[in-house]
């Protein structure tokens, strides 16, 4: 990562890097979501995560996959996830953002499909882990093209400049109660394989998916092996998951 890279990495709060996974990589990324939802007898609980309205059966999709919100934990559970959070590639440019002693707090595979899937509120993703200092990066790595009707990032750049703000509400619904003005916001389209990089404290939502075509998003979070975790909301544990 060149200085200019950095620069705005470090102004903006977040940068996109362009082709970051090869479609070959996806489509393995494809094939696993499959197997795992093929095998979900036998997988941890926390693993699969059901969009709302499809477990409590208001909405009925074709398939099981399509009725899934996310996985969970996902190099925690799995060889193939933990190997590509494990990428010689990606490793590098998050310890040129975060530190040379690497966790990887958390991995997520968010499925967004259509025709089930809800807005992921506005959040710090720090606001979570409670790391501190805030040396925690995101990488959200697209699958499928992503755009704004199905779903892309919404950020404000800079915004991780003024710290966490507070937030509330339950589980997904775990929001800052300060909703940014429609102004501030830049949305960030970005084809298959590519990566949206940004920091733990930029403010950050997608919207729902109102297309018939899937969004699939892989998302690594990692930090610096120094910070230490405080309390985060009521019900989620902060549980590293690889260090490196």
């Amino acid at each position: 990562m060149d200085d200019s890279a950095l620069q705005k990495f470090h102004t903006d709060g977040y940068l996109v890097v362009r082709q970051l996974v090869s479609q070959s990589t996806v489509n393995q990324v494809f094939d696993r979501i499959r197997w795992i939802c093929a095998h979900r007898s036998e997988l941890p609980d926390e693993l699969i995560q059901i969009e709302p309205s499809v477990r409590d059966g208001h909405k009925r999709p074709a398939e099981f996959e399509l009725g899934v919100r996310k996985l969970f934990r996902i190099a925690r559970h799995d060889l193939f996830f933990r190997e590509l959070a494990s990428d010689a590639a990606i490793l590098s440019l998050a310890r040129s953002l975060a530190g040379r002693q690497l966790i990887l707090a958390q991995s997520m595979l968010l499925m967004k499909s259509p025709g089930v899937s809800t807005i992921k509120v506005w959040h710090q993703d720090n606001a979570y882990f409670r790391l501190s200092p805030p040396r925690v990066i995101g990488f959200w790595i697209a699958c499928d093209p992503v755009t704004v009707a199905n779903g892309c990032m919404h950020l404000i750049p800079g915004s991780h400049h003024c710290g966490l703000q507070t937030h509330s509400g339950p589980g997904d619904e775990y929001a800052c109660e300060q909703i940014p003005a429609d102004e501030q916001v830049v949305a960030v389209p970005l084809n298959s394989g590519d990566a949206l990089l940004f920091h733990g404290e930029l403010l950050h939502f997608t919207p729902e998916n109102q297309t018939q075509l899937r969004r699939r998003a892989i998302q690594l979070h990692y930090a610096d092996a120094a910070c230490e975790s405080g309390a985060g909301p009521e019900g989620f544990q902060f549980r590293p998951e690889i260090e490196f």
